[in-house]
């Protein structure tokens, strides 16, 4: 960190502010990395990269309207900046507008139709409005484009699973979830499978469970699960004591900052 703050001090043009924001953001310094971001923008207003770095930044301080604003300027300033899009998009999805979000997302599809993370997402937007059928489109594509760059996307496969799962084709969801944590395990992606698994594998159902935690130690839905797990399996005690876990992670996670509404 020393080092950086060093580093501040010699730097005097837009590309080595952006460059050092990008350090800092590497190395969780969002703060500083948003000062980085805004200064070089203030020395060159028309740098578009700055613009989505500052949007990363902010996004990590939960200042969501300015993720927001600057997001915009860098997709104004640059119409062939596909990442720019797919953030509004997900920032967009995340305020629960999928609707509008789609159309960003769209865009960033169409300047990279391998973006497989903006295929998943505008899947779920798809699911969103109702349109099942699209969504299972995207979904499956976007798990071959993940795989074909040698890069499996747990969302990709996440998405898919619930899919079926909603359809009532738990056969495929599990099949689905079981790929995805073997390719690219992740919190949530764990949790739903061993959610489905509990009642026919609870010994495997609870190793998955205890995985995702030490995953996402602060992940609620993984504690409620364990918890009605284990008291199912009759060990009373460790289901009460993750039951308190759930609650003191689901009030944490209630009491985040949420995203209501975004505006110019």
């Amino acid at each position: 960190m020393f080092t950086l703050f060093l580093l501040w001090l010699s730097v005097n043009s837009p590309a080595q502010f952006y460059d050092l924001g990008s350090k800092q953001f590497a190395n969780r310094q969002f703060t500083e990395a948003k000062q980085s971001f805004s200064r070089a923008i203030e020395l060159n207003h028309l740098y578009g990269d700055a613009y989505r770095g500052l949007g990363l930044a902010d996004l990590e301080l939960k200042d969501y309207q300015g993720a927001y604003r600057a997001w915009l300027k860098a997709a104004e300033l640059n119409p062939k900046d596909e990442q720019a899009r797919y953030c509004l998009g997900r920032l967009f999805y995340d305020a629960d507008l999928p609707d509008q979000a789609a159309v960003w997302l769209r865009q960033a599809l169409l300047l990279n139709p391998s973006d497989y993370k903006a295929a998943t997402y505008l899947g779920l937007c798809a699911e969103a409005l109702g349109l099942d059928s699209t969504a299972l489109q995207l979904y499956r594509g976007a798990i071959a484009d993940s795989e074909a760059q040698a890069k499996p996307y747990s969302w990709a496969f996440l998405s898919l699973g619930n899919y079926f799962k909603k359809h009532g084709d738990g056969k495929h969801a599990v099949a689905v979830l079981q790929q995805g944590v073997q390719k690219c395990p992740e919190a949530h992606e764990l949790t739903a499978l061993g959610e489905m698994l509990a009642p026919k594998q609870p010994q495997q159902a609870e190793e998955l469970l205890r995985k995702a935690i030490v995953l996402d130690p602060a992940l609620s839905h993984a504690h409620y699960r364990l918890a009605l797990l284990l008291q199912s399996m009759g060990r009373a005690a460790e289901a009460r004591a993750e039951m308190l876990t759930f609650q003191k992670t689901k009030s944490e996670e209630d009491q985040a900052p949420k995203i209501t509404a975004l505006r110019k």
